[in-house]
């Protein structure tokens, strides 16, 4: 039996067809199995784009055009899950027509991508109204900002300080190569965001390669050291050793006048559009600027060999005090310190660390406006933040020892916490990775 390849003259057998997709199904799983071994993670590539030629820069915003053209059809098909792409597409001009128009840039794996994108978000949805929460629907854009890449040395290419994307003439020039030294590279995005196109590439490294390689950085956890994480308003973070950080970045002068001028341009007019970038770009590097406070204090806390932390409820925080928890890094650092579940113990944000004595065990209630914390039982004081952050390191030892990761079980669980209080913050509460390398 022969199975003749529509739009293709080759001919392949069924015993061919058969072995092909057996290898491929071998492949999968091998790499499946690799990947359990290894360390994920996403590099951001800035294309420069006073590099590009006029032909690339117009061929990469057709092809997010085209990928708003295919968006739109999906979904006005009705039935996404049976939709296929087809070489033309259907698009409607500003008339109320409707004009067929070819599809010159977009690939067959972007719109692959595409459609899967769609799918996923309908399924997410799904599930959250199974839940029971308010959602949504998938419905019409105005604009695609992501297109995916899932094959390397196919759908895109890196060789030195140069990329190559499906269907964008020549080699286009990116900042930020270096990063990916080591790493094995898997599927790719490209973004367009207000500062121009980005190429966000998802890496693989063996983990024990790249715990070497943060060893040679002094990136590494120092050994037999603990701290507790108290974060709050007045001071986002507060160390159990005493250590604050406190970083903000609030709105600049230009955004607040570009904000206001924006309520005077003509809607759907190009000076609005214009605008609209503008505001847009200086909230990215507003954005940027948190990003990179947020990843310099997560880095120095993770010095520690052990961080204990509360769940705390950052997002509802939003309702109360505004602008004071938008303009600050309390959501970014708590994000990048969960996602190290090695060194990071969370305790339930209904511990009671602030109003707990630890010489009594009795819960004192206090106001936020009262720093200093008085115990109404015994009399015991002490700064209120350090002595909450105190109270999860010991907390964590005690109530979440099993939590605590097997190679670092040397350190026991208290028995009786009015008794040894003390003796452990002593022996848990050390100095902060900061302080150690000053000292040496």
């Amino acid at each position: 039996m022969t199975v003749t390849l529509i739009g293709s003259p080759r001919k392949t057998s069924e015993e061919a067809r058969l072995d092909k997709n057996r290898r491929i199904r071998e492949s999968i799983k091998a790499t499946k199995a690799r990947r359990k071994n290894q360390t994920c993670s996403t590099f951001d590539l800035k294309i420069v784009g006073n590099k590009l030629s006029r032909t690339q820069r117009e061929t990469l915003v057709r092809v997010f055009l085209e990928a708003k053209w295919l968006w739109n059809e999906c979904i006005a098909s009705g039935d996404p899950f049976s939709y296929k792409p087809r070489k033309n597409v259907l698009v409607k001009t500003k008339d109320g027509t409707m004009d067929e128009r070819e599809y010159r840039v977009l690939g067959s794996q972007m719109k692959q991508s595409l459609v899967k994108t769609i799918r996923s978000n309908i399924k997410t949805l799904a599930t959250l109204k199974k839940q029971g929460r308010k959602v949504g629907e998938v419905g019409f854009t105005s604009e695609v900002k992501s297109l995916g890449l899932p094959q390397p040395e196919t759908t895109y290419r890196i060789r030195g300080q140069k990329a190559r994307i499906q269907n964008i003439p020549g080699w286009v020039r990116v900042r930020g190569v270096r990063q990916l030294e080591g790493w094995e590279q898997a599927k790719a995005v490209l973004t367009r965001e207000a500062d121009g196109w980005h190429l966000h590439v998802t890496c693989y490294m063996d983990k024990e390669e790249y715990r070497k390689r943060r060893e040679a950085k002094r990136l590494a956890p120092m050994k037999n050291t603990v701290i507790g994480l108290d974060m709050g308003v007045k001071t986002a973070i507060t160390c159990s050793d005493g250590t604050e950080y406190d970083a903000m970045v609030g709105e600049t002068d230009r955004l607040k006048r570009e904000q206001r001028k924006l309520s005077r341009k003509k809607k759907g007019s190009n000076n609005r559009q214009r605008n609209r970038m503008r505001i847009r770009r200086a909230y990215t590097k507003q954005r940027n600027r948190l990003d990179d406070a947020a990843n310099k204090i997560a880095a120095e806390l993770l010095r520690n060999e052990v961080v204990f932390m509360q769940d705390e409820q950052v997002k509802s925080w939003h309702r109360r005090y505004g602008r004071k928890i938008q303009h600050s890094v309390l959501g970014r650092v708590k994000n990048r310190l969960i996602r190290h579940t090695g060194q990071v113990v969370v305790l339930s944000k209904w511990e009671p660390t602030t109003q707990l004595c630890p010489i009594c065990g009795v819960k004192t209630r206090i106001p936020l406006k009262q720093r200093i914390y008085k115990c109404a039982n015994c009399g015991y004081t002490a700064p209120r933040d350090i002595k909450a952050a105190q109270t999860m390191v010991w907390m964590g030892q005690s109530k979440y020892a099993e939590k605590i990761p097997l190679e670092r079980g040397e350190y026991k669980p208290v028995e009786n916490a009015s008794e040894s209080y003390a003796d452990n913050l002593r022996m848990f509460s050390m100095r902060s990775a900061k302080q150690e390398t000053v000292t040496a």
